[in-house]
């Protein structure tokens, strides 16, 4: 019996000392708990399981809400609520669970309100079961966070504004943002592009050539600028290097403008500069801008070309008698003419005073015989009319390049100049 007692002695004092170790843990834990209770920046509230009744606030947090220690330990967590203010339905953490975290709204003193983040912790102190909460003011976050959502407003807003084409891309093709005009003219909304492979949204050609624009931008760091013909309507386009801190292009800034109406006034423009404003036909600067390439493009496909020279005659005389006005219609009749007898893929024009020139193009020598006598008829039909005061008559001469007879533009003109010279003189011997 004493034995036995003997034994329980150590097994009590290891007991007694376990005791004694809890208690300085817990003593331990509750200065650890004061000493954040009352030093840290964040709002802390020692708040009852049962009833959400307040029973202790650090500094922090009666600075923030503006209540006095006594105050905040007559109130529950609900109370910091504004009134009429759905309370928050997340379950509270029992002792030792997880940590539970919500956001809600809370209300100063003065009534102001502001939202909040709450971090609620279960535990056991002084053998009463507590909530610890921490509660971050989340006013600054959600103003940064509505700072970017009116930041991306606004700049969706600027993008949408402007007339050209917006894209943005990371060097794999991904959009990172477009705008209205570019969704109209690739016939897709924003939505579907932003996030997708801009050149899986276009045509395989389209999408291999601005590929390889792209690749140049990347490797070389420098814009590019071409214009690209898009459902009828031409696009200026420039592809900008957009390159971070080290200068290494991270991204790919595509500006598109629509020119289509700026390349028809250049187109009418140029129509104008190359035209006759009194016959409507190509004037000798017309002539002489055309004309070249078309040789070119017959020497590459192996066609033949007929160069006419056509002269009015007696046009001076017409003049003398029966005034420049007179004149110009004889001219203008003249052109009639020509463009009546020749094809409108030719290139007909009037080269100064009385002279005209025509290049008929892809033809062959053996049609000349059928152009001319095309011409004659519809002169002599003019002559025929009632109306006619004088007889309106062209000299013409021909000359012809092809294959096997390839010359120089000077020199076809050179021909077809001597043989409507020819002519001339046999009507003035005739005459």
């Amino acid at each position: 019996m004493e034995q036995k007692s003997s034994l329980m002695i150590p097994e009590e004092r290891r007991k007694k000392k376990r005791r004694a170790d809890d208690v300085r843990w817990g003593d331990d834990l509750i200065k650890r708990y004061e000493f954040l209770l009352h030093h840290t920046r964040d709002n802390i509230f020692t708040v009852r399981y049962q009833d959400k009744k307040i029973l202790d606030a650090n500094a922090a947090a009666m600075d923030a809400y503006q209540y006095s220690l006594a105050e905040f330990r007559s109130m529950t967590m609900d109370d910091l609520q504004p009134a009429g203010f759905t309370p928050h339905s997340a379950p509270r953490p029992g002792a030792g669970s997880r940590v539970v975290l919500f956001e809600t709204t809370h209300v100063r003193k003065n009534g102001e309100t502001f939202p909040v983040e709450i971090s609620s912790q279960g535990m056991m102190m002084g053998g009463e079961r507590v909530l610890l909460c921490m509660v971050g003011d989340l006013s600054d976050k959600k103003q940064s966070a509505e700072a970017v959502r009116r930041s991306e407003s606004n700049l969706r807003a600027l993008l949408n504004a402007v007339n050209e084409s917006l894209l943005l891309l990371n060097k794999n093709g991904t959009v990172l943002a477009a705008n209205e005009v570019l969704a109209k003219r690739l016939r897709l909304t924003v939505d579907r592009i932003i996030g997708a492979n801009f050149y899986d949204l276009l045509p395989p050609d389209a999408a291999k050539e601005r590929r390889k624009q792209a690749e140049k931008v990347i490797s070389s760091g420098k814009p590019v600028r071409f214009v690209d013909l898009r459902n009828t309507r031409y696009i200026d386009q420039v592809i900008y290097p957009v390159c971070d801190e080290t200068g290494e292009v991270v991204r790919l800034a595509f500006f598109g403008a629509d020119i289509t109406q700026r390349r028809e006034m250049e187109k009418g423009l140029e129509a104008l500069a190359l035209s006759d404003p009194l016959t409507g036909l190509y004037n000798r600067r017309g002539f002489f801008t055309l004309a070249p390439r078309e040789l070119k493009r017959a020497e590459r496909s192996a066609k033949g070309l007929l160069l006419f020279s056509a002269d009015v005659d007696g046009l001076k005389e017409i003049n003398d008698r029966f005034g420049h006005e007179e004149g110009d219609r004889a001219l203008a009749a003249s052109a009639k003419i020509l463009t009546q007898t020749f094809r409108g893929s030719d290139i007909i024009s009037r080269i100064g005073g009385d002279e005209f020139a025509v290049l008929v193009t892809d033809t062959d020598e053996s049609l000349m015989e059928k152009m001319l006598l095309r011409l004659y008829r519809l002169i002599n039909n003019l002559n025929s009319r009632k109306t006619a005061r004088y007889k309106l008559a062209i000299s013409i001469g021909h000359a012809f390049c092809g294959p096997k007879k390839p010359v120089t533009l000077d020199e076809l003109i050179f021909q077809a100049d001597q043989r409507m010279c020819r002519m001339k003189k046999i009507k003035y011997r005739q005459a």
